[in-house]
C-alpha cells in the first residue's frame, strides 16, 4: 500500500469511463464508502509517506511546480482523479508525521507542496465539488501549519476574495475562514482595512449577488472574530459591524438573515456584542432582534432555523447579563413543540453553549472545518462518545448569570418538557437532556442531578416516539459512564427490571385533551371516519358507545404499549451499557436470558433487534447459555404462551418452536406435556398470528415427539417412555378436541408416532385402536352428512353412498394407523384389544366406525388366527347380533365377514349353533332374511371349509329363499343359489329329503309369507326334478292339501300351482299309493274353484286342468263338468245384466257379487276341453244338450277373443271324441242328433266369429275348428244331411281372408263341403 506508483495510478483509474476499473481504482486508495470495503482493509491500510507520494506525483506532472495563480489556467488532472488525489494525500497528511518547519525556505515543505497541488486544483475547469474540497483542504492544513498557510495566503487576499462569490456554498463558506485565517498574518492596519472593505460591500444600498452577499457576510464574521482574536480592532469597528449584521437580519429574507447571525455568533465567540443603538437607546443585540428572530424561527426554513439557534449558542458563549440569555432560552425552547430533528438537535446544541464548558473552544469553531456538536460526535449513530471538556480553557465570565440560566434550563427540562403529555415535547426535552448530559457532562451540576437525570431517561425509554427512545437509550449509557459505582449498579438493575417486567412504576402524566394515547391509525377510526388518537377523542367514543368505562381499557391498551416501547428503549441502553458493565450482569442473566430469548421472537421487530444485539453482547456462547439455562427459559415461554397479551403469547411459541429442537429425552421429558397442552391452546387462539406461531410449535414439537418415539433414533427405553407420555395426551386431548387444526396434527403425529413405535406400541393397542376407530366417523367431512340426509331427493342410492364414505374412510390417516397396529399385534395384545373391541362392537356408533370394527376384527383374525380360539364363542355371540340389529348394508356385510372370520376358528359346537341360528333366520321379517343371505355368503366365501359340513342345513334354505316376495331378498339368495358349484338338478337331488323336510315346515307355518313361499319353491322344485319327487310326493301332498280349505289369504293360488306341478310330476305315485287321492285332489281343487276371489279362482281352474291331464280319470268329466256349465252360465247371466242399460239397487248388488265370484271363461273352457279329452263318449252325449249350451254362450259376439280360441279348442276336442270310433261303430244314442247340432248351430257360430274378429289368429283357429266340423258331419256316419247354410258366407271369407294359413283352411273347408254326400249345395 505505501508504494506510490501504484496509488498513482489508482489516483488516474479514479476517473475511468467504466464503473469497475473506478471502483477498482478507489478501493486501492481507501475511499469507497465504508459499507463496499471490508473492515481489515480500514484497519490494516498503511497510507505511504506524504513527502514521497508528493515528490512522486510532483515528478509525474512536472507543470505543478508552476504555482502561478490557477483560477485562468487548465485542470492537469481531470476533476475526478484530483477529488481522488486530494482525498488520499489528506489521509496521508494525517497519517504522516510533518517535520519542524523553522527551515529557511519553507515553500519546499510538504505543507507547501499540498498547497500547491490543491491551488491547481481551484482551476476554473474544476468542478464546484473539487473546488469545495480543495479549499477545505487548505483550512484543514492551516488548522496543523496556521503560520505557514496564513503567510502564504496574506498576499493573495484577492484571489480569496474572488472565491468568495464561488457558486458552491461550502466553496464560499472555506474561502471565508480562509481570509479570516489569511488576515491574522496581515498587519492591523492590513486587516482593518479589509474589514473596512468587507463591511462596506454590505451596503444594502448597492444590491449585488446573493453568491457574493452571502460570502461577504460569512468572510465580515471570520475576519471580525479574527482581528479580535489578535486584538487590533477598535471597539467601534467591532459596533459598526455588529450594527451593519444586525440590520442584515432585520431587513433580509431569512437565509441571509440566518448567515447574519452566524457571522454574529462568530463575533460572540471572542467578545460580548457590543449593544446596539435604537430610537436614541442602547440595547443588547438579542432583545433588538428578539422580535425578529421569533418570526424567523416560526417560519419552515429548517437551515436558517439551523444556524439561528446555534448562534445563539454562539453570541451567548461570552454573554454576561442573564437577560440577554433568558431571551436567548426564551426562543431556543420555543421550537419545543417541532418535529423537525435537525432543529432539534440545534436546540440542543445552543443550550450547551449556553450551559458552558462544552468540549470545543472558539479556535477550533473558527479555524476548522466545524459544523455542530451533533456532527463532530456522530450524534445519531448510537456510538457517540462522551466528550471531556475538562481540558478545555475556562471562560472568565459571570457565573452568576450562568448559573441562573442552567437553572433555568433545568427546571424548563424537568418541569415542562420531559414529563409533558405531548411527545413532541418530551422529544424535545430528550434531545436537550442528552445534549448537555454529552457536551457537558463532567460539569459539577450535571454530575449532581446524574440521579434526576438517570430517572428521566428510565421513564423515557418507554416512549412512543422512537426517537425520543433511542436518544433515552444513548442518554443512559452515558449517565452509566458518568456515575459512580452505586449508580452503575442502580441502572443495570433498572434496566433488567424494565426488561423482564418487574421496573417499578412510572411518574404519572396529567393528559391534556389534546395528548395523544394512540398514534394515528394505531385503533382505527372512529364511526364517522374521524382519527382516533387524541384523550377527548377517545372519550368522546367512550360516551358515543354509552360505555365511559372504555376508557380504561384504552388506556390500559396504551400502558401495555408503553410497556413495549419501554423494553425496546431499555434494550437500546442496556446493549450500550452491557459492554461496559461486565460481571455487574452475572446476578441477573438467570432473570434477564429467559427474557432475551423471548423477547428475541416477538413480532415487533424493532424489539427483536435490539434484544438480539444485547443477546449477542452479553452471551458469548448462545448453546452453552440456552443450555445451562433450559429449564428456567422452557418455564418461563410456557408461562408466557399463556398471557393475556397476544405479543407474548406469539413470541413463547415461536421460541418454544426453536429452542425445543435436536433436545434430548432427559432435557424434555418433564416439560413435554406443559408444551403440547400449550401448542393445542394457541393452535385455537383468537389470533390469527398466534395461531401460525402454534402451527410452527406443532411442527416443532411433533418431529421432536416422532425422533423420541422412533426406536431407530432413540434408545428403547426412552422411546418408550416418550410414548408413555405423549400417546395417552394425543388421544384423550388432540384427537378429541373440537378444533380441527389440532385433531387433524394429532391423528397426523399418531400414525407418524406408530410407524416408528415399532413394538413399543404394544401397551397401547387397546386405547389407540378405539381412538383410531371412533374418528373414523368423529372426523369425517360433514357435508357427507348432509348428502345422506338429501339422498333421496337427488337420487342418490343410500348403499351406493355407504360404500362411498366407506371407501374414503379407509383411505384416510386412522385406517392407515389401523393397519400398523395390526402389524405389531401379538398374543399378550389380545387381552386389552379384544375386550375393547367387543365394547366397540356393541355400542359404537357412526357407518365408518362400525364398518371400521368389523373389518379391523377381520384383519386382526386373520393376523392371530388360531391365537383368537379363547375369544371365538364371545366374538360370534356379539357379531351375530351386530349383523342382525343392523340396519347399513354395508355395515351389515363387515359384520358377516368378521363373523365368518372368526367361524373359522370356533369349535364344532360353536359352528353349528352359529350356522342353525343363521339357517332359521330365513323364517323371520325381511331384515332377518337378509341378515341370513348375507352370513351365509360370508360363510360361503370365507369360511367354506367350516361350512360344506353344514350344507344339508344351509342349502334348502338357499333354496326356499329364493322365491321369497322381496325382492332384494329373493335377489341375494339367488346369487346364493347360482354360486353353488354342482348343477341345479343335482343339488336338489342331493339334498332332496331336507328340502322336503324343510317346505313342508314352511308349509305348515303360521306365516302367510312362509306359506307361500314354500309353494313357490314346491313348484319350482317338481319342475325341475320331475319324477324324482315321488318319492317324498306323500308328505308334500298332505301339507298342500291341508292348506287349501280354510281361510283365504294372498299368494294362496301359489298352493293351487305346487299342487298342480305336483299332480303333472307324481302323478303315477300318488295313484299307485292310494286309488283314491286323485279323486281327493280333485274334489279339493273343485272345491277351490268355487271360492270368491278371482285370482284364486283362476288359480284353481288352472290346477283343475293340469289335474285332470295328470290323472288322466275318464270318471272326474261328470264331477267335473257339470260345475264348469254352472260357472259358465254365471258368466253368461253377468254380462248379460251389465249389457242392460240400467239397473234397480239390488240388480247392482247382484251385479258387484256376481263380479266377484265371476271368473274367465277361457279358464273353464281350458278345463272343459281337458274333461273332453278324458271323458267317455256316452258321457258327453249325457250332457249334450248343457255341452252344446256352453259352446254357444262362448261364441256369442259379447265374448273376448281368448274365449272363443278356447271356445275352439272344446270343439275341436268334441270332433276328435267322435271322429275315432277307436274300432267300434257302434255310438251312443243320440250321437247322430249332436253331431248335426254341433254342425248346424255351431258351425255358423265359428263363421262369424271369422267374419266379426279381425285377429289371424282367431281365423286360423276358427278355420281349423270349422275344418275339423265339416269333417265331422261328412265322415260320421249319419242317416241324412241337412244343407250347410254358411256355405255361400264361406266363400267371400275365404275370398278376403289376408291371412295366406286362414284362407288355405277356409279352401279346404269349402272342398269338404262339396264331399259332402246326399247334400244339395245351393249358391247365394
Amino acid at each position: 500500500m505505501q508504494h506510490c506508483p501504484s496509488r498513482y495510478i489508482c489516483m488516474l483509474g479514479a476517473s475511468d469511463v467504466k464503473l469497475d476499473i473506478r471502483e477498482m481504482a478507489l478501493t486501492g486508495l481507501n475511499l469507497l464508502n465504508d459499507e463496499r470495503q471490508s473492515p481489515a482493509m480500514t484497519v490494516d491500510f498503511n497510507y505511504p509517506d506524504i513527502v514521497e507520494m508528493l515528490n512522486y506525483i510532483y515528478s509525474q506532472q512536472p507543470k505543478l511546480l508552476q504555482s502561478n495563480d490557477q483560477s485562468d489556467g487548465k485542470l492537469l488532472f481531470s476533476s475526478k482523479t484530483f477529488l481522488a488525489m486530494i482525498k488520499f494525500l489528506m489521509k496521508c497528511f494525517e497519517a504522516s508525521d510533518i517535520p519542524d518547519l523553522s527551515q529557511e525556505d519553507p515553500s519546499h515543505s510538504p505543507v507547501a507542496k499540498m498547497c500547491v497541488v490543491l491551488e491547481h486544483a481551484m482551476s476554473y475547469e474544476g468542478s464546484s465539488e473539487l473546488h469545495a474540497l480543495a479549499l477545505k483542504s487548505l483550512v484543514d492544513i492551516s488548522f496543523r501549519q496556521p503560520k505557514l498557510v496564513s503567510s502564504r495566503y496574506a498576499n493573495r487576499l484577492h484571489w480569496l476574495r474572488t472565491l468568495l462569490s464561488h457558486v458552491d456554498s461550502d466553496a464560499r463558506e472555506s474561502a471565508a475562514r480562509l481570509l479570516g485565517i489569511a488576515s491574522s498574518a496581515l498587519s492591523s492596519s492590513a486587516a482593518l482595512n479589509l474589514l473596512s472593505e468587507l463591511t462596506s460591500a454590505l451596503d444594502p444600498n448597492h444590491p449585488s449577488r446573493f453568491e457574493i452577499y452571502h460570502g461577504l457576510l460569512c468572510a465580515t464574521g471570520y475576519v471580525t472574530a479574527c482581528c479580535l482574536k489578535e486584538s487590533y480592532i477598535p471597539e467601534e469597528l467591532v459596533q459598526k459591524v455588529v450594527d451593519i449584521l444586525v440590520k442584515v437580519v432585520e431587513s433580509e429574507g431569512s437565509t441571509l438573515a440566518s448567515l447574519a447571525m452566524e457571522s454574529l455568533g462568530h463575533i460572540g465567540l471572542r467578545c460580548v456584542l457590543p449593544s446596539i443603538s435604537r430610537n436614541s437607546s442602547a440595547a443588547g443585540v438579542l432583545t433588538v432582534l428578539h422580535e425578529r428572530l421569533t418570526k424567523l424561527l416560526s417560519e419552515n426554513d429548517t437551515k436558517a432555523i439551523q444556524k439561528i439557534l446555534v448562534s445563539l449558542g454562539h453570541i451567548s458563549w461570552n454573554e454576561l447579563s442573564f437577560s440577554h440569555l433568558k431571551i436567548a432560552l426564551d426562543l431556543i425552547f420555543s421550537l419545543a413543540r417541532s418535529k423537525v430533528e435537525d432543529v432539534l438537535f440545534a436546540s440542543g446544541e445552543a443550550l450547551s453553549f449556553i450551559w458552558g464548558e462544552v468540549p470545543v473552544t472558539a479556535d477550533v469553531i473558527l479555524e476548522t472545518n466545524f459544523v455542530s456538536l451533533s456532527q463532530a460526535t456522530n450524534f445519531l449513530t448510537g456510538d457517540a462518545p462522551l466528550l471531556d471538556s475538562r481540558n478545555f480553557g475556562k471562560r472568565s465570565s459571570c457565573e452568576e448569570a450562568r448559573t441562573t440560566a442552567q437553572d433555568e434550563i433545568i427546571n424548563k427540562l424537568f418541569d415542562t418538557l420531559i414529563y409533558s403529555s405531548r411527545k413532541e415535547e418530551r422529544c424535545a426535552g430528550t434531545v436537550c437532556l442528552v445534549s448537555l448530559t454529552m457536551y457537558c457532562g463532567r460539569h459539577p451540576k450535571i454530575l449532581e442531578l446524574l440521579p434526576q437525570i438517570q430517572e428521566a431517561f428510565s421513564h423515557l425509554i418507554g416512549d412512543s416516539n422512537e426517537l425520543t427512545q433511542d436518544l433515552a437509550s444513548q442518554g443512559m449509557s452515558i449517565v452509566y459512564e458518568l456515575g459512580d459505582a452505586s449508580m452503575k449498579g442502580q441502572l443495570v438493575h433498572a434496566l433488567v427490571n424494565t426488561l423482564t417486567g418487574a421496573a417499578k412504576k412510572k411518574k404519572a402524566i396529567k393528559l391534556m385533551e389534546d395528548s395523544e394515547v394512540f398514534q394515528e391509525g394505531t385503533i382505527g377510526s372512529n364511526p364517522a371516519g374521524g382519527k382516533l388518537s387524541t384523550y377527548k377523542e377517545l372519550c368522546s367514543l367512550a360516551n358515543e358507545m354509552g360505555q365511559p368505562d372504555l376508557i380504561y381499557k384504552f388506556m390500559d391498551l396504551a400502558n401495555y404499549q408503553a410497556a413495549l416501547n419501554s423494553k425496546r428503549g431499555a434494550a437500546f441502553g442496556f446493549s450500550k451499557i452491557a459492554k461496559q458493565a461486565g460481571e455487574a450482569l452475572q446476578p441477573h442473566l438467570h432473570t434477564l436470558i429467559p427474557r432475551l430469548v423471548r423477547y428475541q421472537y416477538d413480532p415487533d421487530k424493532n424489539i427483536q433487534d435490539s434484544m438480539g444485539h444485547i443477546w449477542k453482547l452479553i452471551v458469548s456462547d448462545p448453546k452453552k447459555a440456552i443450555d445451562e439455562h433450559y429449564d428456567v427459559i422452557v418455564e418461563d415461554l410456557l408461562v408466557q404462551s399463556g398471557s393475556r397479551l397476544w405479543r407474548s403469547r406469539e413470541a413463547s411459541c415461536l421460541a418454544l418452536a426453536d429452542i425445543i429442537q435436536g433436545r434430548r429425552y432427559s432435557q424434555v421429558s418433564k416439560h413435554l406435556i406443559k408444551i403440547w397442552t400449550t401448542t393445542f391452546r394457541a393452535m385455537d387462539d383468537i389470533k390469527e398470528t398466534v395461531r401460525n406461531a402454534g402451527d410452527s410449535l406443532c411442527r416443532a414439537v411433533s418431529s421432536l415427539t416422532v425422533r423420541l418415539c422412533d426406536v431407530s433414533l432413540t434408545t428403547a427405553s426412552d422411546a418408550k417412555e416418550t410414548m408413555n407420555i405423549v400417546l395417552p395426551f394425543l388421544l384423550s386431548e388432540g384427537i378429541l378436541s373440537k378444533v380441527a387444526s389440532v385433531q387433524k396434527a394429532s391423528i397426523n403425529l399418531v400414525m407418524k408416532l406408530a410407524k416408528g413405535a415399532g413394538i413399543a406400541l404394544r401397551p397401547h393397542l387397546s386405547e389407540l385402536v378405539s381412538c383410531m376407530l371412533e374418528c373414523l366417523s368423529s372426523l369425517e367431512d360433514q357435508r357427507l352428512n348432509y348428502v345422506e340426509m338429501h339422498a333421496g331427493n337427488a337420487g342418490i342410492q343410500t348403499e351406493k353412498l355407504d360404500s362411498l364414505r366407506v371407501a374414503v374412510a379407509k383411505d384416510s390417516p386412522m385406517w392407515e394407523t389401523l393397519d400398523i397396529c395390526i402389524k405389531v399385534v401379538d398374543t399378550n395384545s389380545l387381552e386389552l384389544l379384544i375386550p375393547r373391541l367387543a365394547q366397540m362392537v356393541r355400542s359404537a356408533v357412526g357407518l365408518n366406525t362400525r364398518v371400521g370394527v368389523a373389518s379391523f376384527i377381520t384383519l386382526l383374525v386373520q393376523k392371530v388366527m388360531i391365537n383368537i380360539k379363547p375369544y371365538t364363542a364371545m366374538l360370534l355371540k356379539l357379531l351375530y347380533t351386530a349383523v342382525l340389529e343392523e340396519r347399513s348394508t354395508a355395515a351389515k356385510r363387515a359384520f358377516a365377514s368378521s363373523c365368518a372370520a372368526v367361524l373359522k376358528y370356533a369349535s364344532q359346537s360353536q359352528a353349528q349353533k352359529l350356522i342353525e341360528d343363521t339357517a332359521s333366520l330365513h323364517l323371520g321379517e325381511k331384515s332377518s332374511q337378509l341378515s341370513g343371505a348375507v352370513l351365509i355368503k360370508s360363510y360361503l366365501s370365507n369360511a367354506a371349509d367350516v361350512i360344506s359340513g353344514y350344507n344339508a342345513v344351509v342349502i334348502p334354505v338357499i333354496f326356499s329363499s329364493r322365491f321369497d316376495d322381496d325382492k332384494e331378498t329373493s335377489a341375494l339368495y339367488g346369487e346364493l343359489w347360482e354360486d353353488i358349484p354342482s348343477s341345479e338338478r343335482v343339488t336338489l337331488q342331493l339334498y332332496l329329503p331336507e328340502i322336503v323336510s324343510l317346505l313342508c315346515d314352511c308349509m305348515s307355518s303360521s306365516s302367510w309369507a312362509g306359506k307361500r313361499k314354500s309353494a313357490k319353491a314346491t313348484k319350482s322344485l317338481c319342475d325341475a326334478l320331475g319324477e324324482p319327487v315321488s318319492a317324498h310326493h306323500h308328505n308334500i301332498l298332505k301339507s298342500l292339501l291341508k292348506e287349501l280349505p280354510g281361510r283365504f289369504w294372498e299368494g294362496k293360488d301359489a298352493v293351487l300351482d305346487a299342487l298342480a306341478s305336483l299332480c303333472l310330476c307324481c302323478h303315477a305315485a300318488i295313484t299307485a299309493d292310494e286309488p283314491t287321492m286323485p279323486s281327493v285332489i280333485l274334489n279339493a281343487v273343485c272345491a277351490a274353484c268355487s271360492r270368491k276371489p278371482k285370482l284364486y279362482r283362476e288359480a284353481a281352474f288352472s290346477c283343475l286342468q293340469q289335474v285332470i291331464t295328470a290323472f288322466k280319470d275318464p270318471g272326474f268329466f261328470n264331477s267335473v263338468f257339470p260345475m264348469l256349465y254352472e260357472v259358465s252360465n254365471q258368466s253368461v247371466i253377468f254380462k248379460t245384466t251389465r249389457s242392460s242399460s240400467s239397473l234397480s239397487t239390488s240388480a247392482a248388488a247382484e251385479q258387484d257379487e256376481s263380479a266377484s265370484v265371476s271368473v274367465s271363461l277361457d279358464k273353464v273352457l281350458n278345463c272343459a276341453a281337458s274333461s273332453i279329452t278324458i271323458a267317455l263318449p256316452q258321457d258327453i252325449i249325457h250332457q249334450k244338450k248343457n255341452m252344446l249350451e256352453v259352446l254357444l254362450n262362448s261364441l256369442s259376439p259379447e265374448e273376448g277373443w281368448q274365449v272363443k280360441l278356447s271356445s275352439f279348442l272344446c270343439i275341436k276336442e268334441l270332433c276328435y271324441k267322435f271322429s275315432d270310433s277307436g274300432g267300434s261303430t257302434a255310438w251312443p244314442e243320440g250321437t247322430d242328433d249332436f253331431v248335426q247340432e254341433m254342425f248346424h248351430s255351431v258351425a255358423s257360430k265359428v263363421v262369424d266369429s271369422i267374419r266379426l274378429v279381425k285377429i289371424a289368429q282367431v281365423h286360423v283357429a276358427a278355420s281349423e275348428c270349422l275344418l275339423e266340423l265339416i269333417k265331422l258331419y261328412r265322415d260320421f256316419p249319419l242317416e241324412e244331411r241337412r244343407e250347410a247354410k254358411f256355405e255361400g258366407e264361406l266363400i267371400q271369407l275365404c275370398e278376403s281372408e289376408k291371412s295366406e294359413q286362414a284362407k288355405a283352411l277356409l279352401k279346404q273347408c269349402l272342398a269338404a263341403l262339396k264331399e259332402l254326400t246326399g247334400v244339395t249345395m245351393t249358391m247365394g
